[in-house]
């Protein structure tokens, strides 16, 4: 997990250190599709809240997103699709607890990963229509 959290950490520096150059609009990101691939295999496994590589995964997709070459509109629609899937087959953290037999102190933590989860979600999402905002885009995404 420690490796996994250092890579995806890394993954999401070098995106921000490329997005903050001055030509980075002309800079084309050649293992952009590779490292998206990866980010998904992390994030698309079955969710382990007791962990942040899930969210920290989405977070480095949005990263990634916004570098060139520009993914086409069925590209973001599959990566958007994995990452909801990845989030919402989840139950519900109360009967979580109840599994596990948590108190509401064990659980703080779980929920905490999970809103972060979801605020990451929201972020990819804002990132991915802001990348070509049409209707027809907006109308694909939202399916």
């Amino acid at each position: 997990m420690y490796l996994k959290l250092t890579f995806i950490q890394n993954v999401m520096e070098i995106s921000c250190a490329i997005l903050d150059t001055r030509d980075s609009q002309k800079f084309e990101f050649s293992y952009k599709l590779e490292l998206l691939g990866y980010m998904l295999g992390v994030s698309g496994r079955p969710l382990c809240l007791s962990s942040p590589v899930c969210y920290k995964a989405i977070l480095a997709i949005g990263h990634l997103s916004k570098l060139k070459p520009s993914l086409i509109l069925e590209e973001n629609c599959e990566l958007l699709d994995q990452c909801l899937k990845s989030l919402f087959p989840l139950p519900p953290l109360e009967k979580m607890m109840k599994e596990e037999g948590e108190t509401v102190k064990d659980a703080l933590p779980i929920q905490s990963l999970y809103v972060e989860s979801l605020k990451a979600l929201g972020k990819l999402m804002k990132t991915l229509l802001e990348e070509e905002p049409t209707t027809h885009w907006f109308q694909e995404m939202f399916q």
